[in-house]
């Protein structure tokens, strides 16, 4: 059968004549359908082909999911993001400017955060990636939207667990040692964090295999174990073991320093991250005598960079790790006008009774909670610097701002290349009508 594709839907569904629908067939072409798991179309099924259409240069990514857009050139990738919020705001009827989406000159191998699980093949230990809406376990070592350096690492461990004869760990039974393996490196000096993820507190020869790791690349220079004592989605827990190092690495932005633990929530492309908070901060447009609310603050990454022009900053995180490490770098860099608290942003801003210039949020994919939005409504900050994953959530919450807030203008950072999602910041300025 010969289909044709008309149109896509939220940027990955191709929808064809009859609405009938696959996955990788691009606008315009027409392809041979083979009736495969997920409805795939394959490069050799494509009978006339888009001129956006690119080879694909990794092995599993139609098996994979990971990534969305290695079939499609950079350019076309572009096009298609800045248009999807375009779109997203004009059907919920809220009028706004856009800026250009922020590209990047990276689009391969930008993750400086990276997750491999281990499986079990032939009695080895593999290390891979989760199959897309699936517990199986792809074994690769060569992501290419992973960090180069941390994929020749990741080989290493492999290599390493298997002189040792670690088990993998097994979900069903419940059996074996080695779960996951994490890795996160510093832009700014290029070290790197290992995390060995396990399955309850056993790891033998720990202290042996941390020694081969560090020996063949010198650039690791921490390595601690995550202890998992039941069965769970999450990659990290609290508990954790500390193998070679001092547990975390440092990176910076602008002349501050941040330390970095494996459980530190911090941007997993740095290259886009600068250039992210740059414009966010632009927006911003602090003076002297502004009160900065940073909410979702994390490790204080836009609370120290704010502080650098404000009079005060009060930063609010929920998660103690995070907190930690941000009183750590106000320390690290000798700021004393950031007041960090550790308190769920909703319970805090309902008791809050000071004044806003500038609200700073960056919330998770779920967005704010309307309680704390209608708060938020009370307070009346001059200015809201709103930055989100999740485009869909962060209109749904302009939506309430909006009779309140002028949406003065939308800027998209392509932060996570090769798939569909996207970041967005929007920049919204309390209303004169509502200042009166």
């Amino acid at each position: 059968m010969e289909i044709k594709c008309l149109k896509l839907n939220e940027m990955t569904e191709s929808v064809c004549e009859n609405n009938f629908k696959v996955r990788y067939l691009l606008p315009g072409e027409t392809a041979t359908f083979v009736n495969r798991k997920n409805r795939i179309i394959l490069p050799e099924d494509v009978i006339e082909a888009s001129i956006h259409r690119a080879k694909v240069i990794c092995p599993i990514f139609y098996e994979c999911g990971g990534c969305d857009f290695l079939h499609i050139k950079y350019d076309e990738q572009v096009r298609m993001k800045e248009s999807y919020i375009k779109t997203l705001y004009f059907k919920n009827n809220i009028k706004t400017q856009f800026n250009d989406i922020i590209q990047t000159e990276k689009p391969l191998h930008y993750r400086h955060k990276v997750v491999a699980t281990a499986t079990t093949v032939k009695s080895k230990v593999r290390l891979g990636l989760y199959q897309e809406q699936s517990k199986k376990v792809l074994p690769f070592l060569d992501c290419y939207i992973q960090d180069k350096q941390a994929n020749q690492v990741l080989k290493t461990v492999e290599a390493t667990l298997n002189k040792y004869k670690m088990t993998a760990y097994h979900i069903d039974k419940n059996t074996g040692i080695i779960k996951h393996i994490l890795i996160r490196k510093s832009y700014h000096t290029a070290k790197m964090l290992v995390v060995i993820v396990t399955n309850g507190n056993l790891l033998p020869n720990a202290k042996k295999m941390a020694q081969e790791i560090i020996k063949k690349h010198p650039q690791v220079s921490t390595i601690v174990q995550n202890i998992h004592h039941r069965k769970t989605n999450l990659v990290l827990v609290d508990e954790e073991k500390l193998i070679y190092g001092t547990g975390y690495i440092d990176d910076e932005i602008d002349g501050i320093k941040f330390r970095l633990s494996s459980r530190s929530f911090y941007q997993i492309n740095p290259v886009q991250m600068i250039k992210l908070y740059h414009k966010a901060l632009e927006f911003a447009d602090i003076s002297a005598n502004d009160t900065v609310m940073d909410t979702y603050s994390g490790i204080g990454t836009i609370s120290l960079l704010a502080a650098q022009k404000a009079k005060s900053v009060i930063a609010i995180e929920s998660n103690q790790s995070s907190h930690k490490d941000a009183l750590f770098n106000m320390k690290l860099n000798n700021i004393n006008n950031v007041y960090f608290h550790h308190d769920d942003v909703e319970h805090f801003i309902q008791n809050y009774d000071g004044t806003i210039d500038v609200l700073m949020m960056d919330p998770t994919r779920d967005g704010a909670s309307k309680n704390f939005l209608d708060v938020i409504l009370k307070i009346k900050p001059k200015k809201i610097v709103y930055i989100s994953c999740e485009p869909q959530t962060q209109i749904r919450d302009v939506h309430i701002l909006k009779d309140q807030y002028e949406v003065v203008l939308v800027q998209p950072v392509d932060m996570f290349i090769n798939t569909q999602h996207l970041e967005s910041i929007v920049y919204l300025k309390l209303k004169s009508s509502i200042k009166e």
